[in-house]
């Protein structure tokens, strides 16, 4: 289960806090979800919203629904947007929360289930 869940091609949506170098609007967020051809490849997000802006940057969550390799800092590069912090918070259903970079903990029954109804 845990190749399925984590292969990019497969297994439930990921979702990203991401810090960008400029403010948010309406059409970033739509031509983000719209998407682009990046050297052959079409990269999108499966969703995009603004979490807030501040005085010269943003916060936008974005979900994919394929993981591929750089894709969120690809796609923004493509729209001349550099990314300042890049956070996975969610895994389908399952909260991240505070769990530290290189960190694990043991999944309840109903967060295994819920990972296994994703992928």
């Amino acid at each position: 289960m845990g190749a399925r869940v984590t292969h990019p091609s497969s297994g439930p949506d990921k979702t990203y806090h991401v810090q960008i170098d400029r403010l948010s609007d309406a059409a970033l967020l739509k031509d983000l979800e719209h998407g682009m051809k990046v050297v052959g490849e079409w990269l999108a997000a499966k969703s995009a919203r603004c979490l807030r802006n501040g005085e010269k940057n943003a916060w936008l969550e974005i979900a994919l629904d394929e993981g591929r390799n750089r894709q969120i800092r690809r796609l923004l590069r493509a729209f001349d947007i550099a990314v300042l912090r890049l956070v996975r918070v969610r895994v389908g259903e399952l909260q991240l929360g505070d769990l530290p970079k290189g960190g694990w903990r043991i999944l309840t029954e109903h967060e295994i289930e819920s990972l296994a109804a994703d992928a």
